[in-house]
């Protein structure tokens, strides 16, 4: 896999995708957050820049020859726990390599708004690796490029092989995206970096999702 062909296939792809989702700066440079944006989204039509960004990937993919598209007509179904919002339509990504993980897409809404909220799962069944926006409060907004670079760190993890989930049950799980990792509910279990040792070692006692890079 050629990563600076892959990126340039994305970016070309995002400039039709994104033409109608412009970006925007992080509203609160300063930490400057008022008491009322706790409550509200004035803008939810704005995080469509994900979904757009999501499609992008999906054609950059495709056109590469690395996954095959499926347009899923039950998205709720797929997951082996539900992703945690409503998820009103979601694409798959089948890798050609046997071993690789697919890649999903599911788009929620905020405010009614359709495809304001992406779940970026992996997997099949799919577990879910990552949901942006987290919140959708214009508190919690940091602008379009975070969000955009947190959405590429976790597609690309999957696409190179190199994300693992862990799945321990009740809610305790592990998520672990090339060099960042997050964990739930995991105070009380061995530390992390051994639990994710022994998953890509193929030991784990868990339940583990990981896969090969796609090419």
């Amino acid at each position: 896999m050629d990563p600076v062909g892959l990126d340039r296939a994305v970016d070309e792809a995002f400039a039709v995708t994104g033409v109608d989702t412009p970006p925007w700066p992080d509203p609160h440079p300063h930490g400057d957050v008022r008491d009322e944006e706790y409550s509200r989204c004035a803008e939810p039509e704005k995080y469509r820049v994900l979904a757009a960004r999501a499609d992008a990937w999906t054609q950059a993919l495709s056109r590469l020859g690395l996954g095959e598209v499926e347009t899923l007509t039950d998205p709720a179904a797929i997951w082996r726990r539900g992703p945690g919002v409503a998820v009103s339509g979601a694409v798959r990504l089948r890798p050609v390599r046997a071993d690789a993980a697919p890649l999903v897409f599911g788009f929620s809404a905020i405010d009614e708004v359709p495809r304001t909220v992406l779940v970026v799962g992996a997997g099949e069944p799919a577990v879910r690796l990552e949901q942006l926006p987290d919140c959708g409060c214009d508190a919690c907004d940091s602008g379009s490029a975070d969000l955009l670079e947190t959405l590429d760190e976790v597609v690309v993890a999957v696409v190179t092989g190199t994300f693992v989930h862990v799945d321990a049950g009740e809610g305790r799980e592990i998520v672990c995206t090339g060099d960042s990792w997050s964990a739930s509910n995991w105070d009380a279990l061995p530390p992390v970096e051994e639990v994710l040792a022994a998953a890509r070692a193929g030991q784990s006692p868990y339940r583990v999702v990981r896969g090969q890079a796609w090419g």
